[in-house]
C-alpha cells in the first residue's frame, strides 16, 4: 500500500488540476485562496482583494448631492484607475424574500431584552416581523476592490516569483494540494493595495457615504451569503490562517500537508453543489438562477436610482454586479487597428474608429480615466419554478431595457459562469460584454444613493419610503448626548413615534434591569405604552410601572423639599431646584422674571430652613397617630419614646432596623414645607442682608417675597402639605398634568409653570444622584445610598416633556431644562421634547439637539423657518414639503436628522406599526377603554390580537362616531352617554364573536 497510494494521489492531483482548469466543478470558478492579512484575501494568482461594505448616504440625495459625490467618487477613483491592475466590482442586491431574516437580526438585542427582564411582547415582534417584511426588501451594496499582479512591472513579478520558489525550496515546504495556499499572496502589492483600499474609504466617507472595510471573516460570510443565502447563517465563519486548523479527513501521499493545512477557501464558500438545468438556468442549494447582461449600454446615461425604481415596482429579486477594470483601451487595440484599415469600406468601423479616439483623447489629454466595464445581473426563484423564474427574468430584463435604452441578453455559453459573474467577490473575471467607457460615466451608474442608518440593531426600526429597513437606537452609543426634539401639529404621529422610543429605550440590547423613564404628559398619550409595559411584566414587577393622573388636592400633596433618606440637607442639585422652583413662586403673575434679589434671597432662605430644622437646632418633634405604619413599627421593635423625641430619631432607628420604606413616611416629617419659607424669611438672618431692599411695587422686597409664597401655599393645595402622593420604585412613570397644567391667562401660566417643574421633580430628583454626594450623606445610610448610586448611574435614564408649547412663559422650567440638557450625558440621561411647531423650543434647545423629528411640514413659513434652523439641504426641504404626511396605511413620513460620532445623518423616514402595536400604544379614550376591558377578558396578549383582526387600522373611533351618527339620526340627539355605552357594546359584540370564533375578522352590523 505504501507504494500504492503515493501514486493514486498522484493522479488524483492530476485529475483535480484537469478538473479546476477545464471549470468542472464550482469550486474551480473561485478565484478566491486564503487570506493575507486582517482585511486583504489572496487570490489565486497572487491578486489582494478586500471587501467594503456600503450602507449608503448619510442625507438626502438630490440632484446636487449626486453631482456632488459623482465628481468625488470619480475623483477618489481616477489616479488608481489611469494605471494597470486595479479592479473594482460594484455589487448591489435586492430581495424582498429575505427580508424576514434581516428584519429578526435588527431586533435580535431588543427581543434578547423583552426575555431578559420577562416582558411578555412575543405578539409585538412576531407583528413587527411579519407586517414590515410586506414593506421592505433585503439590500446589500458591497465595493470589493482587486490589486491584480500586472499592476507591478515584469521584473517585479518575477522576482516574486524567484523569491517565493527559495523560500519554498529552501525549507523544503511540499506543496497544498488541498489546502489554501498561504503563500499565494505577491508581497510587493501589500502597500499599494491597503493605500488604495483606505483611500476609498475615507473618500467616501468624506462624501456622506457611510461604510467600513470588512474583516477577512466578515467579507468571506458576505460572498458566501451571496452564493447560497438559504444555506449561511449569520454567525458563520471561514477558516483561515491564524484560525484553529479543524481535524479533516485526509490520506496526504509522502511530505504533502494538506490534510494538516486550512481547508480550501473556495469549499467553504460555495457549501452546496451547482447544476446546469438548461442553457439559461442553473441551480445552487434550493434556488434556480438566471443570468442577464448588458451587452449595450445605456445611450442615454442615467443614475442607478433611475433603474432601482424600475424593478421597483416588479418586486422581482435580483442583482447586479459591475466589473469595472482599468486599462481599458487595451481591449481596443485590435479593434481599433482593424476599423481603421476597414474604414473605407464601412461607415460602422469609421464611426468605431473615431470613438476610440476620442476615447484615447480623454485617457490622454483628461483627467478621466478610460475603464473596461462589465455588468452581469441574476434573478432567481424556488427550485422547481421555471415558471416563475422566467417570468421574473422577462420582467428584470423589461426594467434593465428602459434604463437608458439598453441591450439585454440572457445567453453565456456557460450559464454557471454568467451565474458566477454576478456573485460577490467570487472572481475578478466576468462573461459579460465587455465595454469601454470614461470612468465618469460608469461611475455616473454605480448604486451610491441609498439611505444608510449609523445603528446596526435597533429597536426602533423604521424604514426609508422605498422600503429600506433603518435601524434606530435611542440612547446608544453612536451618539454623544441625547436630546430629541419633535414637533408637528396635532394628528401627525407624535406620540405614536414618542411611545416607540421611549418601548425601544425599555428593549435596549445587554441592559439587565427596566430603565428609568419619567414622562410629563398632557393627556393620556402615553398610557397605551404605560398599560403595554404593566401588563407584560410578571406580577410581582408591575409596580415598576406606573401612569397617574395629577390632581390640585391635598391628597396628592407633594413637598419638593422632601430630601434623599437620612439626608439633613439637599444635595447640590436638588439645592438647585428648589430655588429655581422657589423664585417661581415668588416672581410676580405676568412676569417674565422675579424682582431683584429674589432669587439670591432664595437661596438663602432654602439654606436656612434646613438649618433651622436639623438635629442641632429645631427639629420636629415626633407625634404619635398621625402615621399608623411608622406608630406599629415604632412598637415592634421597642423604641422608646419621650416627648422630646424628634422625627429624625424616628426615622434614624427605622432604618436601622431595616424598615427603609417605613423609615422614608417618617422622614417626611422632619422635613420643612413651603409655608416654613414664608415664616423663615422673617429671621434676623435674612433682615440682615435683605431688610432694606424694596420691591418695585413699593413694599419690602421680604415682604413681597411672603406674601407670594403665602399665596402659592393657599392656591396649591398640592405644595401646601407633606408628601402623600409617592411613585414608589417605580422606575417607568407618567405624571398626567391635564387637570393641572391649564392655559389661557397668567394664572393658568404660573400653575402650568409650578406643576412641569415639581413633576420633574417628583419623576427625575434621583436621576442626578453621583458617588460624590456620598460623603455628604450620614455614615449610617451611606452603604445604602452607595449601592443605589451606583445602580442609578449604570441605569439609561429618560426624560419626556409632551405639549412642551404649554411651557412657553415658564422661564424657570425652561432653564431647567436646558441645564438637564448640559449635563445630561454625565448623568446618562436622556431629555426628549415633544410639541408643535419649532418656536416652542428656546435657540439654545435647538443647538443642544441631537435628534430631530420633524412629523408636518407645516405652512411654507414654518418650512423655511426649519431649513434655515436645522441647515438642510434644498433636497430636504423640498422632502419637507411634498413627502412628510401624518399617519396613512403605509405610516407616517417624516424627516428625521441625527447628530452622530459619524456626522450628520439626514434622511426621510417612515414609522410603520402594525395593527397590534398600533392598539398597544392608541390613546384615544373609546380605544383605551375596549382594550382595558378586554385586556381583563381575553388577557393582553389575546386581546390585541383579537382587535389586530377585528380593527386592523388600530382603531375603534370611525365606527363609535358611524354608531352615534345612527343613533342622533333616529333619536334626533346624541346623550353625553352614548359613546360610552357604545364602547360597552361592542366589548360584549365583540366578546360574543370570539365565543364562537376565536379568529374572527368583523362583527355583523
Amino acid at each position: 500500500m505504501s507504494f500504492v497510494d503515493p501514486l493514486l494521489d498522484g493522479i488524483d492531483s492530476i485529475l483535480a488540476w484537469f478538473s479546476t482548469e477545464l471549470k468542472q466543478t464550482a469550486e474551480s470558478y473561485c478565484d478566491l485562496e486564503t487570506a493575507d492579512d486582517r482585511f486583504s484575501l489572496a487570490a489565486r494568482d497572487g491578486s489582494l482583494v478586500s471587501v467594503i461594505r456600503v450602507h449608503g448616504a448619510t442625507k438626502l440625495i438630490g440632484t446636487d448631492e449626486f453631482d456632488s459625490i459623482h465628481a468625488g467618487l470619480t475623483q477618489s477613483l481616477q489616479a488608481s484607475f489611469k494605471r494597470p491592475g486595479h479592479v473594482l466590482q460594484v455589487y448591489f442586491s435586492y430581495d424582498r424574500g429575505t427580508v424576514k431574516p434581516e428584519i429578526e437580526e435588527i431586533l435580535s438585542p431588543a427581543k434578547a431584552t423583552a426575555a431578559r427582564l420577562k416582558l411578555e411582547l412575543d405578539d409585538l415582534f412576531r407583528e413587527r416581523v411579519d407586517y414590515l417584511s410586506k414593506f421592505c426588501a433585503h439590500e446589500e451594496l458591497y465595493f470589493v476592490i482587486w490589486t491584480r499582479p500586472y499592476s507591478l512591472s515584469k521584473e517585479q513579478r518575477g522576482r516574486a516569483v524567484k523569491e517565493r520558489a527559495k523560500l519554498l525550496r529552501d525549507n523544503k515546504i511540499p506543496p497544498f494540494y488541498n489546502g489554501q495556499n498561504v503563500l499565494a499572496a505577491y508581497p510587493d502589492l501589500r502597500e499599494a493595495h491597503g493605500s488604495f483600499v483606505r483611500s476609498i474609504v475615507t473618500d467616501l466617507n468624506s462624501l456622506s457615504i457611510y461604510c467600513q472595510i470588512l474583516e477577512v471573516h466578515e467579507g468571506c460570510q458576505a460572498i458566501r451569503y451571496a452564493v447560497d443565502p438559504d444555506y449561511t447563517d449569520n454567525n458563520w465563519k471561514p477558516v483561515l490562517p491564524g484560525d484553529k486548523i479543524p481535524i479533516r479527513e485526509m490520506r496526504p501521499m509522502t511530505g504533502e500537508l494538506s490534510g494538516l493545512m486550512y481547508p480550501p477557501l473556495s469549499s467553504q464558500i460555495f457549501p452546496r453543489d451547482a447544476m446546469n438545468i438548461d442553457m439559461r438556468t442553473t441551480r445552487v442549494g434550493d434556488r434556480i438562477y438566471t443570468p442577464l447582461f448588458i451587452d449595450l449600454f445605456p445611450q442615454e446615461l442615467k443614475s442607478f436610482f433611475a433603474l432601482f425604481a424600475r424593478t421597483l415596482a416588479t418586486q422581482v429579486p435580483w442583482r447586479i454586479s459591475f466589473l469595472i477594470e482599468s486599462g481599458g483601451l487595451g481591449i481596443l487595440g485590435f479593434r481599433s487597428t482593424m476599423a481603421a484599415i476597414l474604414s473605407f469600406t464601412s461607415a460602422h468601423n469609421a464611426l468605431m474608429h473615431d470613438a476610440t479616439k476620442l476615447l484615447r483623447h480623454i485617457e490622454t489629454n483628461t483627467d478621466d480615466a478610460v475603464v473596461k466595464l462589465q455588468v452581469s445581473l441574476a434573478t432567481w426563484a424556488p427550485e422547481g419554478n421555471i415558471r416563475l423564474l422566467r417570468t421574473r427574468a422577462a420582467e428584470l430584463a423589461k426594467a434593465v431595457e428602459g434604463w437608458g435604452t439598453c441591450e439585454v441578453s440572457e445567453v453565456s455559453g456557460d450559464v454557471f459562469a454568467g451565474y458566477v459573474s454576478s456573485l460577490l467577490g467570487f472572481t475578478a473575471s466576468s462573461v459579460a460584454t465587455p465595454s469601454v467607457a470614461p470612468l465618469s460615466d460608469v461611475v455616473y451608474m454605480l448604486p451610491f444613493t441609498r439611505p444608510a442608518s449609523a445603528w446596526n440593531h435597533g429597536a426602533v426600526l423604521l424604514r426609508s419610503p422605498d422600503g429600506k429597513p433603518w435601524p434606530y437606537q435611542p440612547g446608544s452609543s453612536q451618539q454623544t448626548t441625547w436630546i430629541d426634539l419633535m414637533y408637528a401639529r396635532p394628528g401627525s404621529g407624535k406620540s405614536v413615534l414618542s411611545n416607540s422610543i421611549n418601548l425601544a429605550l425599555v428593549l435596549s440590547g445587554g441592559i439587565q434591569r427596566l430603565p428609568r423613564i419619567a414622562i410629563v404628559d398632557i393627556g393620556p398619550s402615553s398610557s397605551g405604552l404605560i398599560s403595554l409595559l404593566k401588563e407584560a411584566l410578571p406580577r410581582e414587577s408591575k409596580h415598576l410601572v406606573a401612569y397617574h393622573r395629577l390632581r390640585m388636592t391635598p391628597e396628592y400633596a407633594i413637598n419638593p423639599f422632601d430630601t434623599q433618606l437620612g439626608c439633613r440637607f439637599p444635595t447640590a442639585q436638588e439645592r438647585g431646584f428648589l430655588v429655581n422652583f422657589v423664585t417661581l413662586l415668588a416672581t410676580p403673575l405676568g412676569a417674565d422674571r422675579p424682582y431683584d434679589g429674589i432669587s439670591d434671597m432664595a437661596g438663602l432662605i432654602v439654606d436656612e430652613l434646613y438649618k433651622y430644622l436639623a438635629d442641632d437646632s429645631k427639629p420636629h418633634l415626633y407625634t404619635n397617630g398621625i402615621e399608623y405604619q411608622v406608630d406599629d413599627i415604632l412598637s415592634e421593635i421597642g423604641f422608646v419614646l419621650d416627648d422630646k423625641t424628634t422625627w429624625w430619631e424616628v426615622t434614624d432607628a427605622l432604618f436601622l432596623a431595616g424598615f427603609h420604606h417605613q423609615a422614608m413616611l417618617a422622614q417626611r416629617f422632619a422635613m420643612p414645607l413651603l409655608a416654613d419659607a414664608a415664616a423663615i424669611c422673617r429671621t434676623q438672618v435674612v433682615e440682615d442682608l435683605y431688610g432694606l431692599v424694596k420691591a418695585p411695587t413699593g413694599e419690602p422686597l421680604i415682604q413681597a417675597f411672603s406674601r407670594m409664597i403665602s399665596s402659592a401655599v393657599r392656591e396649591y393645595p398640592i405644595l401646601s402639605g407633606v408628601t402623600k402622593f409617592d411613585i414608589g420604585d417605580a422606575r417607568i412613570v407618567s405624571l398626567d398634568l391635564d387637570e393641572v397644567a391649564k392655559s389661557g391667562g397668567d394664572t393658568a401660566d404660573r400653575q402650568t409653570a409650578v406643576m412641569y417643574m415639581l413633576a420633574r421633580y417628583v419623576l427625575a430628583r434621583h436621576y442626578y444622584l453621583t458617588e460624590d454626594v456620598i460623603s455628604d450623606i450620614p455614615d449610617a445610610y451611606r452603604e445604602y445610598h452607595r449601592a443605589r448610586i451606583s445602580e442609578i448611574r449604570e441605569d439609561a435614564k429618560r426624560i419626556v416633556y409632551d405639549e412642551f408649547h404649554r411651557t412657553s412663559k415658564a422661564r424657570a422650567v425652561r432653564e431647567q431644562v436646558i441645564l438637564d440638557m448640559r449635563e445630561g450625558r454625565k448623568w446618562n440621561v436622556q431629555i426628549a421634547l415633544i410639541s408643535q411647531a419649532l418656536d416652542d423650543f428656546d435657540t439654545v434647545m435647538v443647538e443642544f439637539a441631537t435628534s430631530i423629528f420633524i412629523m408636518d411640514a407645516g405652512p411654507e413659513q414654518a418650512i423655511k423657518r426649519s431649513t434655515e434652523v436645522f441647515g438642510l439641504s434644498e433636497t430636504a426641504r423640498v422632502a419637507l414639503k411634498t413627502r412628510v404626511h401624518g399617519p396613512r396605511a403605509g405610516g407616517a413620513t417624516f424627516l428625521a436628522q441625527f447628530a452622530t460620532k459619524s456626522g450628520i445623518n439626514t434622511q426621510l423616514l417612515t414609522s410603520t406599526l402594525g395593527p397590534v402595536e398600533l392598539w398597544s400604544f392608541s390613546t384615544t379614550a373609546e380605544d383605551a377603554r375596549v382594550r382595558n376591558k378586554l385586556y381583563v377578558k381575553l388577557g393582553p396578549k389575546e386581546a390585541r390580537r383579537v382587535l389586530a383582526n377585528l380593527f386592523p387600522n388600530g382603531s375603534i373611533k370611525s365606527l363609535v362616531e358611524t354608531r352615534l351618527a345612527t343613533i342622533k339620526e333616529q333619536a334626533g340627539m346624541i346623550e353625553e352617554t352614548s359613546s360610552l355605552s357604545i364602547v360597552d357594546q361592542l366589548v360584549d359584540e365583540i366578546l360574543e364573536a370570539y365565543a364562537k370564533n376565536p379568529d374572527v375578522k368583523n362583527l355583523s352590523s
